[in-house]
């Protein structure tokens, strides 16, 4: 065996890089009484006021627009409109159910047939889905029926 050793000029001792090798334990508020009420005896110190830095923060939050998301967080916020979503319903659903299951075919069957996820077709079928023309185009296609269109949606009055 010869006496190349990979490890001989390794040094194992922990190197402690910017920091003190005594743990730091934060002060307490009796630590902070008692320092306040030294400083005070020897007049280092006159009331016990809280210090921040502010040197980045603008007057609402960080950021030219005020927030740390920006304008676009903003005009969000600020917005008081509610937005309903339109759905496929379940007219439409039961519908697609009913011609899948009389062509036999399984939601996967179906997914694979249109080129879309199965889950597309899950969400259709239980009218969760937000419709779209293109996909139940290709769902007519393929199951060689005329599906009912969803219902438009009003927007809510003021």
């Amino acid at each position: 065996m010869s006496g190349f050793n990979p490890n001989g000029g390794q040094d194992w001792e922990p190197v402690n890089a910017g920091r003190s090798s005594k743990p730091f334990a934060k002060p307490t508020t009796q630590d902070k009484r008692k320092e306040l009420t030294t400083a005070q005896r020897t007049g280092g110190a006159s009331s016990q006021q809280r210090q921040f830095v502010t040197a980045n923060k603008s007057t609402q939050g960080h950021g030219m627009m005020g927030t740390s998301a920006g304008a676009g967080a903003r005009k969000i916020a600020e917005e008081t409109e509610t937005f309903k979503v339109q759905r496929a319903g379940l007219d439409f659903g039961k519908a697609l159910m009913q011609a899948r299951t009389a062509k036999k075919l399984s939601q996967k069957d179906l997914g694979t047939k249109i080129n879309e996820k199965p889950q597309v077709v899950q969400q259709y079928e239980c009218g969760k889905a937000v419709p779209n023309p293109q996909i139940i185009s290709k769902l007519e296609r393929a199951l060689g029926t005329k599906l009912p269109r969803p219902k438009k949606v009003k927007a809510p009055k003021d």
